[in-house]
């Protein structure tokens, strides 16, 4: 699986520079890269996540979006990551099309849990935010 995740989340010679900057804050994500985050990000970026989804609600700035929902939502599951599979470039959106991967407790099996992320991008190629939408019902709750 790791592999696979790998090169779905790889660049490729035909991504746009959007593309690239979008796949660039999954791996940023990924390894809590606060300082790749804040270049890759606008300043005020803000994080709209679905109602239903745990957390779910508008998060604004870096303190907002890091420091209020990925630390409570992180508090609720042993793990959590997100892996795109697609990525569709309309000029300032792209939307990644993919599943999260979570377990609530240690000992539990992976559960997959689809999404659909529509990022912004501003003219200087940086991320304005992005608005979230899960299939919520398949979120295991601990």
């Amino acid at each position: 699986m790791t592999d696979l995740i790998h090169v779905l989340s790889m660049t490729s010679r035909s991504d746009t520079s959007n593309v690239r900057n979008v796949k660039a804050i999954y791996s940023a994500l990924k390894a809590r890269d606060l300082t790749a985050l804040s270049n890759l990000l606008i300043d005020e970026p803000i994080w709209d996540v679905t109602p239903g989804f745990p957390e779910g609600g508008i998060y604004k700035g870096m303190s907002g979006v890091f420091g209020s929902f990925y630390q409570k939502l992180l508090a609720q599951v042993h793990t959590f990551g997100a892996y795109p599979q697609a990525f569709l470039d309309s000029g300032d959106v792209v939307v990644a099309l993919g599943y999260y991967r979570v377990r609530a407790k240690e000992k539990d099996v992976p559960t997959l849990v689809r999404f659909a992320h529509v990022w912004g991008v501003d003219t200087d190629g940086r991320i304005k935010g992005v608005w979230q939408v899960a299939d919520s019902a398949c979120f295991p709750r601990s």
